[in-house]
């Protein structure tokens, strides 16, 4: 009889541990998250902002969510989002033909490396396609231009209660407020960034200072991470103009290390960078094994080191990526 008990105990003990090899599950309550959140955020300089939000229970988990940052390139969600509401409405079309005016034209990928000379005309889809996957500065401009502005796009969050999010300038105007330079008589904020010079490093600094410090084109993470949510939720845009857009943000081309750095390749995730200097930023939606989802919106500032930002958005997104997986 005692032999039996002793056996019977060794075997309860056996099926009540982990067998070798097996992880032990992550605490999936909010208290874990959130600490592991915190503990993400709290950087030895600069500053970190995290929103995440579970768009099955609507549960949140912030880190100086509530604080502005800086919101970079992310804010051509916001742009994508306005020009498909158009669409929806039955004002614009995806079809519509939009010829760059050159006093337009920036630098970065897309037009303005790949398309040199005059007289370039693309759809607005395309312009859409190259926003969101290249983060075309040039196509940002034209649609924000076709859309009256960085203005009008303010009043349409405003008429849709997006808070907590402003928008005040184009992009070619917001790198050259970035990088500190003043514009130039008679010139666009375009032709202002191909005629300047850098400044030296000394100015640049106190540049940087004063970008950071402006209240304009910021938005809080949890903000953002709203506005993804109601996105995603099909409160602001009909069905196929929702599915587009995340469809084109799943095939974006930037970030790899940010947002997707943080999940098991394969993931599916629909997500727009946003980088100027010291700041890295990366907003999305992120699909779990289960097929439930999160939105995730992560800002950092004044972080001189690029690869140190990006495994900062990465190991955000891993922490609510694992957590939200085990439930």
């Amino acid at each position: 009889m005692i032999l039996r008990r002793a056996i019977l105990a060794l075997a309860l003990l056996a099926l009540a541990a982990p067998t070798i090899g097996q992880t032990q599950p992550i605490l999936s309550s909010q208290a874990n998250l959130q600490q592991q959140l915190v503990a993400i955020a709290t950087v030895p300089s600069g500053k970190v902002g995290i929103a995440v939000i579970d768009l099955t229970t609507a549960r949140e988990f912030t880190a100086h969510g509530r604080d502005p940052f800086p919101m970079a390139s992310t804010v051509k969600v916001a742009v994508a989002a306005m020009f498909l509401a158009e669409v929806d409405a039955g004002r614009r079309s995806l079809a519509k033909m939009l010829t760059l005016d050159e006093a337009m034209r920036s630098g970065s990928d897309g037009i303005g490396k790949l398309m040199p000379f005059p007289g370039v005309t693309l759809s607005a889809g395309n312009l859409l396609e190259l926003m969101l996957t290249v983060s075309d500065n040039t196509a940002s401009d034209m649609l924000i231009a076709d859309l009256g502005g960085p203005a009008a796009v303010q009043r349409w969050l405003t008429r849709n209660r997006v808070g907590g999010i402003r928008i005040d300038r184009n992009i070619a105007r917001l790198v050259l407020d970035n990088l500190g330079l003043p514009m130039l008589p008679g010139k666009t904020a375009a032709e202002t960034l191909w005629a300047s010079n850098p400044l030296g490093e000394q100015q640049r600094s106190v540049a940087v200072a004063a970008f950071d410090a402006d209240p304009r084109d910021t938005a809080q993470p949890i903000a953002f991470a709203h506005f993804l949510a109601r996105l995603d939720h099909g409160d602001i845009l009909k069905r196929a103009s929702r599915d587009l857009l995340f469809a084109i943000m799943a095939r974006c081309h930037t970030g790899g290390d940010r947002i997707p750095g943080g999940v098991p390749i394969g993931t599916p995730v629909s997500h727009k960078t946003g980088t100027l200097a010291g700041i890295s930023d990366d907003v999305g939606i992120v699909t779990l094994p289960d097929k439930r989802k999160f939105a995730i919106a992560i800002f950092t500032d004044g972080i001189a080191d690029g690869p140190v930002r990006a495994k900062i958005i990465a190991d955000a997104t891993r922490a609510a990526f694992t957590t939200m997986s085990t439930r």
